[in-house]
């Protein structure tokens, strides 16, 4: 599962939900977010840019989370994936995205390792 820092606190930002991406594609995947200390760092380099305050930021309310997705297997791959970046608490597609947070995403992206 995510390993983590004794020292760091997670909060859940929303719970695990199931995503489709149509009724007849079969793409099924689960998403969850929460907040860390590196998600409010981050945040607050987030606000910074775009010149908003980050007095009253906390764990529970930061913009900036770490989304997790997860894929059961399919006909084609075997095997659960996944994968953890950091993004906003907002549903948005990449299109919805600023150019900063899509940097962020990807920068960070990693993929997880199920077993």
């Amino acid at each position: 599962m995510l390993k983590s820092s004794p020292d760091d606190v997670r909060v859940s930002r929303n719970t695990i939900i199931k995503e489709e991406s149509g009724p007849f594609s079969g793409i099924i995947w689960y998403e969850y977010t929460f907040a860390t200390s590196k998600t409010l760092a981050e945040s607050k380099k987030y606000k910074k840019f775009l010149h908003q305050s980050s007095k009253n930021m906390t764990l529970k309310n930061c913009p900036i989370v770490y989304r997790v997705i997860v894929r059961p297997p399919t006909k084609k791959i075997k095997h659960w994936t996944g994968e953890i970046y950091l993004d906003t608490n907002q549903k948005l597609s990449a299109t919805g995205r600023s150019n900063y947070v899509q940097a962020l995403s990807d920068k960070s992206l990693r993929e997880l390792t199920i077993s």
